[in-house]
């Protein structure tokens, strides 16, 4: 496994992500969510091949409770970097206090199911609509607090809509990015954010490498807006033949061959999509051409299609 050392952090080039371990996730998975020790076998595999992070938020069901029992059950275990995230209802924007009062009780209810007296890397998981003029004046002063405060180590944001990357960046606090890149959403590439956050060497977590697995549906499973992503779906086919990969070979090796992200997100429901994934860092690179030809057909990709929250019309 290889490492970034950044920011006081060991972080991997693979990090384990817990949604799907939380609750029903995901548009090709049709088992749901496994069982509570299926679970902690997945993060003893996790743990077992180095990856050492593991990425979570309140809104994912119990699987910062699954996290935190895993982890105190053996004192042994490898350090583990925790991740999680905090959301602030629309109706709380206005008014600072009502604020802060929302994600202090968020980030105390993580610290207590996670079993941690601070979280090592919080992130605010922005919703789409959000007012960013709004959320600029209070957000820095929330984290600020909670820093002070002991609760939390880095700041960070986890965002739908890379184009709003720009504003957070202007303001140093934000040492952390979670971010969509995938070969059909490459708007954050396109639009020189991502180099950006490199160069200004904040913590990259690329997540959706594999668009909630959008990427793994027959063309006739489409239904809703999903319909129109047909033609893109018979294309990826098409490139990752002419690759001679799978479409996760050709989809996972796009975003690791990435010099800017730091740690891709994966999510994993059995302890062989652990194993498959970690073999995914040893596969060789997308040919030139074919990468040309992903960077050409899908450089401007319907909003239905590249955002989940539309798939349902």
């Amino acid at each position: 496994m290889n490492y970034t050392e950044i920011k006081g952090y060991s972080i991997p080039k693979l990090t384990l992500g817990t949604v799907a371990l939380g609750q029903d996730y995901g548009i090709s998975n049709a088992e749901g969510k496994p069982v509570k020790e299926k679970s902690f076998e997945i993060f003893s595999t996790a743990l077992s091949l180095g990856i050492n992070t593991f990425d979570t938020a309140r809104i994912y069901g119990d699987a910062e409770s699954l996290i935190g029992n895993f982890l105190s059950h053996d004192e042994n275990k490898p350090k583990t970097n925790l991740i999680t995230k905090f959301g602030i209802k629309d109706d709380n924007l206005v008014n600072l206090e009502t604020a802060r009062k929302q994600v202090y009780e968020s980030i105390r209810s993580s610290c207590y199911f996670l079993n941690l007296k601070q979280i090592p890397i919080c992130l605010f998981h922005k919703a789409n609509g959000q007012n960013m003029d709004i959320l600029m004046e209070i957000l820095p002063v929330i984290f600020e607090d909670l820093k002070n405060d002991g609760l939390i180590d880095l700041a960070g944001i986890s965002i739908y809509n890379p184009y709003e990357e720009e504003i957070f960046l202007e303001h140093p606090l934000f040492e952390a990015y979670q971010v969509p890149v995938n070969v059909f959403d490459q708007r954050i590439i396109q639009n020189g954010m991502l180099k950006q956050m490199q160069q200004e060497n904040k913590i990259v977590f690329a997540r959706s490498v594999y668009l909630q697995g959008l990427f793994f549906l027959s063309p006739d499973e489409l239904k809703g807006n999903l319909v129109n992503a047909r033609p893109y779906i018979l294309a990826l086919q098409d490139l990752a033949k002419q690759a001679g990969m799978s479409i996760a070979e050709l989809a996972f090796s796009y975003v690791r061959d990435l010099e800017e992200v730091t740690s891709i997100v994966f999510g994993a429901t059995t302890e062989l999509q652990v194993q498959e994934n970690v073999k995914l860092l040893f596969v060789r690179k997308i040919p030139f051409e074919v990468r040309q030809s992903i960077e050409s057909l899908f450089n401007n990709m319907p909003s239905e299609i590249i955002t989940p929250g539309l798939w349902i019309s």
